[in-house]
């Protein structure tokens, strides 16, 4: 008992405690190199801006949907045993290391300072249209017009974002009113992202142990 014990402090050290503590250096390294203070690194954000609550939430708020998506996506494609449901499997990885990098992205503004926007946003276009390719048959049996919903919408938002200067010229409207109906939209689109593939992380989980009790 006392050696399962040592045995699993040990794999907690190993595969949390010092990936955590490697990240945790080399975040206040690279921000020292950044010439950000290391407090600044380790305060929340809220607190070092002394910002209401309300300032920056439905950002926050999409930030949890992206990383709860990836997070319930890979977790049942990873943990679950596959079965005869590979190609089901391979659906939720694809989902969920995407949900992943799109969280990435919008935690870090990575299409807004470091990779152009054009290039990114085609690139996410190719990516979404090769998991409507290549799984359109699961699509097609498990709520595929969701998936279709939720990337129009965040489409939909890309293409406000892209070209919010023109709509401003061609129609009378406030930089402020294209930015929430552009927010908005977004935000609808990562809601409905999450719900699509918590439904098709559900659907595998109860086909899974639909087959192991047969």
């Amino acid at each position: 008992m006392e050696k399962q014990r040592f045995k699993n402090i040990r794999r907690a050290l190993s595969i949390a405690a010092l990936p955590g503590l490697v990240i945790y250096v080399l975040a206040l390294s690279l921000s020292a190199m950044a010439g950000v203070k290391g407090i600044l690194v380790i305060r929340d954000l809220a607190q070092t801006c002394d910002s209401p609550l309300g300032v920056g939430l439905i950002s926050n708020l999409g930030y949890l949907f992206w990383i709860a998506t990836a997070a319930i996506a890979l977790f049942t494609a990873y943990a679950t045993p596959a079965g005869k449901q590979h190609k089901l499997k391979g659906l939720l990885l694809c989902g969920g290391w995407f949900s992943f990098i799109l969280c990435i992205d919008d935690m870090f503004l990575l299409h807004d300072r470091y990779i152009g926007q054009t290039f990114l946003y085609i690139v996410y276009a190719i990516f979404a249209f090769l998991i409507v390719f290549k799984f359109r048959d699961l699509l097609l049996k498990n709520s595929g017009e969701v998936f279709i919903l939720a990337a129009t919408l965040l489409a939909f938002s890309v293409l406000t974002d892209k070209f919010q200067r023109d709509i401003g010229d061609i129609v009378p409207i406030k930089y402020e009113t294209i930015q929430l109906f552009e927010e908005g939209v977004k935000f609808l689109g990562i809601t409905t992202w999450f719900y699509f593939w918590w439904g098709i992380s559900s659907k595998f989980i109860r086909k899974t142990m639909s087959n192991e009790n047969q």
